[in-house]
């Protein structure tokens, strides 16, 4: 992980990381539709994307909380273990990780890790699946606004969107990069942020969309570029 030599110098070093579980990671971003089927509203601002208003535009205005809200729902529907523990509901609720993540059956959020293991898909290009942004990432490049979900080339794990399009929230809290090698990590303990991947089209710099780079975000906020997708473990 990090800034490896196919990647641009953004001071983040590189670690090596070593992942003992497999695991699942959802094909696109979580959509406008799909989060309203399991939870009953739409948080996002954007009531259309690409001209049409289809239910296929990723979910966006989405806090932490509300996404791992998401994915505990997506659990109980399948019949599986939670992964968070909440309170509240709706854009009020609060949620907690419930345990190792690496070790929960339930959906949950990709850690960083999953994150950029699956974006990178075993390759060291700039973007997931490719060096050339407009081939696999709407940003500031070739739109202003989100897209459907896959509508530009996936990576070669068959994944859409891990460059460009919205944000996409984490497991970890966001604090620098570990020098050491590590295993299964799940980052700090406790933090005020929580990691953000992936770019999206608000940014300008063709660096923000790479697999490399790093943001973050209050738990608690939400924006209109910032969305999820979801993942399991593979027990």
């Amino acid at each position: 992980m990090g800034s490896t030599p196919g990647q641009p110098e953004l001071g983040y070093g590189v670690h090596s990381v070593t992942l003992t579980h497999d695991y699942l990671v959802a094909v696109t971003e979580v959509t406008h539709g799909q989060f309203e089927a399991a939870m009953g509203y739409n948080p996002s601002t954007y009531t259309e994307c690409d001209g049409d208003g289809s239910s296929n535009c990723p979910v966006e205005n989405a806090a932490w909380h509300e996404s791992v809200a998401y994915a505990n729902a997506l659990s109980a529907a399948a019949g599986l273990t939670d992964c968070y523990t909440c309170t509240g509901s709706g854009t009020e609720v609060e949620c907690e990780v419930a345990g190792n993540p690496y070790e929960c059956e339930g959906y949950r959020l990709l850690t960083e890790a999953e994150w950029e293991g699956a974006a990178r898909c075993g390759t060291d290009t700039w973007y997931a699946g490719s060096d050339v942004p407009s081939v696999v990432a709407w940003g500031q490049w070739n739109t202003g606004t989100p897209h459907e979900v896959a509508g530009l080339q996936p990576n070669d794990c068959g994944i859409y969107d891990m460059s460009g399009n919205v944000w996409e929230w984490a497991h970890d809290w966001y604090a620098d990069y570990p020098s050491e090698s590590v295993t299964d990590p799940t980052g700090p303990e406790t933090g005020s942020e929580r990691v953000l991947r992936g770019g999206g089209v608000n940014m300008g710099g063709f660096e923000s969309a790479t697999v490399s780079y790093r943001s973050w975000g209050a738990p608690g906020s939400a924006s209109r570029f910032w969305g999820f997708r979801v993942g399991r473990s593979s027990l």
